[in-house]
């Protein structure tokens, strides 16, 4: 059995998409990582000041929920902006896209965001879903690969579980949240319905900070295999740059990436520059009741 040390989670499991968390599991914290774009812009219009972010699965629930709110509370029109993305274009009719630096204090401070994407906040939504079923037996491995440890049964219990989002621009303050819960799961977006570099290699950086560097083999937290080559993949990287290089490289590998591919094709790259600027925010959003706000 591991020995836990304090301000280290006892295990950590990562899931490189959505549809690998198995039901009914529920570890303490759960941090969506969609790097390009959502989970990042997200993060971005919250720092910039947004009252909040309400992930919506499609356009049209989204244009119909913004109707409903203002005709129920008309001093919301006004406050209320649809943001999102369909194949990495902003929606039609929608006010913003999914790029983080459209998302100025100027234009979203106070505001509510509805907001739809391919990916991300569909990640986040499947997540409230699979979480609310009962388990069928956990397994003795978790989805994603079992650990290269010690198998476990079971997730420490710690009650309800708290909900994250994850970027590189906050990386800092997340890793140090996470501290706090007994078990951490990172849970991947993914880019039609493949698993992506960009995604996975966040994973791997949380991992790595969560684990202190003089932590022994005992007192290490239990990692499926997902985590530990996330983990691995973030480290050679690191070893491969400088720390005057690192954001410079860091957009290099974002840009050749899967979804770096994809935002080339449509001239997008100010975007990857934005996404792989590094420990800018010291805030966290938290997704709770349908809603994201910073905590």
């Amino acid at each position: 059995m591991s020995r836990s040390l304090p301000g280290i989670p006892e295990r950590i499991d990562v899931f490189p998409l959505p549809d690998l968390v198995p039901a009914g599991y529920r570890p303490g914290a759960v941090l969506f990582i969609d790097v390009l774009r959502a989970t990042t812009t997200m993060t971005a219009a919250l720092a910039a000041g947004a009252e909040q972010v309400i992930p919506v699965m499609e356009p049209a629930q989204a244009l119909e929920m913004k109707r409903l709110l203002e005709e129920s509370d008309p001093q919301k029109k006004g406050k209320i902006l649809l943001g999102g993305e369909r194949k990495g274009v902003r929606i039609e009719g929608f006010d913003l896209g999914n790029s983080p630096s459209a998302y100025t204090s100027e234009r979203v401070r106070g505001k509510t965001i509805l907001f739809s994407t391919t990916n991300g906040t569909r990640a986040i939504l499947t997540f409230g879903r699979i979480s609310a079923l009962p388990p069928d037996n956990p397994p003795a491995a978790v989805g994603g690969g079992p650990s290269l440890r010690r198998q476990t049964a079971a997730l420490p219990a710690e009650g309800r579980t708290r909900a994250f989002l994850g970027s590189f621009l906050n990386a800092a303050a997340l890793a140090e949240k996470l501290r706090a819960f007994r078990s951490v799961a990172v849970v991947c977006a993914g880019t039609d319905l493949r698993y992506t570099e960009e995604d996975i290699l966040l994973a791997g950086l949380l991992v790595s900070r969560l684990l202190r560097p003089e932590t022994d083999p005992f007192s290490r937290p239990l990692l499926n295999v997902q985590a530990e080559t996330a983990k691995y993949l973030w480290e050679s990287f690191l070893e491969s740059t400088s720390p005057e290089r690192l954001e410079k490289d860091l957009c290099e590998k974002l840009l050749a990436s899967r979804g770096g591919e994809n935002l080339r094709r449509i001239r997008l790259q100010a975007d990857i520059r934005d996404a792989a600027r590094l420990d800018r925010i010291d805030r966290i959003a938290e997704y709770s009741l349908g809603r994201i706000r910073l905590s």
